[in-house]
């Protein structure tokens, strides 16, 4: 698996979410409809699938990246992993 650079992260200057707070993205686990108005924003952002690769490839547990919560991304993480090797 490859390491990630600053660099590599120019992506999030596009974001959906760029100019909202990370407690917009990172709730508590029972807030549903708060998961519900952040994967709304992650729906339609153009940078969706490297923040989901940013989310796998870092081992994100909290928050919604690339419009996935913590157990979705478990789960993709486990088949992306399998993938990388």
């Amino acid at each position: 698996m490859e390491m990630l650079r600053d660099d590599d992260q120019a992506w999030r200057l596009e974001a959906a979410c760029a100019d909202l707070t990370s407690e917009e993205f990172f709730l508590a686990g029972d807030d549903l409809e708060g998961m519900r108005r952040a994967q709304a924003v992650c729906a339609g952002c153009p940078v969706k699938a490297e923040c989901l690769e940013f989310a796998l490839a870092s081992n994100q547990s909290l928050g919604i990246w690339g419009g996935t919560t913590p157990n979705e991304r478990r789960r993709l993480r486990r088949e992306w992993l399998r993938k990388a090797s």
